[in-house]
């Protein structure tokens, strides 16, 4: 389905606002969790292994453990959020329930026991994961040829999804980063299964259309 000027400069906008919107709920947060000493960290982080804490994996992409932790956040998660709000807003909100739950979930399993887990770089991931592919499922030029330029703009991340001597010196959890990203992968491949269902179904002629040169009264 081909998109007017206008109906792209609306899906701009909506992208921008949604992607500023989001940026705003994480620094609030911050602000409120600072302003208490960092206590909603200890209180809604995600512990793995802690079925008690296992709800928190919808807190934990607001909760940072301090300003250089989400300012380091930030920049990525509203370039990625904007780039992933463009394919429509209805598969935004779907790719971000689908990458908040199933990385929160291998997060919470894989992560050492009793480790706990915040910050907002498993969605950040899982955005980058969900626009590097959604193109190659929606097949969607536009969308590939994004997908391309964050891959490689991004290329320089790929360290932080293995465990090594930085990750591991900076308590990084490499763990929320490729679960993220896997996630990403997969919301990608839901999206894009749904897109172009929905494609045939706008392009299939209407069952009450008239034949060809057939007569009408």
């Amino acid at each position: 389905m081909q998109q007017t000027g206008r109906g792209i400069w609306l899906a701009i906008q909506q992208a921008g606002l949604m992607s500023i919107a989001l940026i705003v709920v994480i620094w609030v947060v911050q602000g409120i969790n600072a302003a208490d000493g960092y206590r909603l960290d200890g209180q809604f982080g995600l512990v793995s292994r802690n079925t008690g804490s296992l709800w928190h994996i919808f807190t934990m992409p607001f909760l940072h453990l301090n300003m250089e932790h989400i300012e380091s956040n930030t920049m990525p998660l509203l370039i990625l959020s904007f780039v992933a709000a463009l394919g429509g807003l209805r598969y935004f909100w779907m790719a971000t329930g689908f990458i908040v739950v199933v990385d929160g979930l291998g997060t919470w399993l894989i992560s050492p026991a009793n480790v706990n887990t915040v910050g907002a770089s498993g969605l950040i991931f899982g955005y980058l994961g969900f626009v590097v592919a959604r193109g190659l499922f929606t097949r969607r030029i536009w969308q590939v040829a994004i997908g391309a330029l964050m891959a490689v703009y991004y290329f320089w991340t790929l360290p932080l999804l293995f465990p090594d001597a930085v990750t591991t010196q900076n308590n990084i959890s490499w763990q929320g980063h490729l679960c993220g990203l896997i996630a990403g992968i997969g919301a990608a491949l839901l999206v894009g299964s749904l897109s172009r269902e929905a494609d045939r179904v706008a392009e299939a002629p209407s069952p009450h259309a008239l034949p060809p040169n057939f007569p009408s009264f």
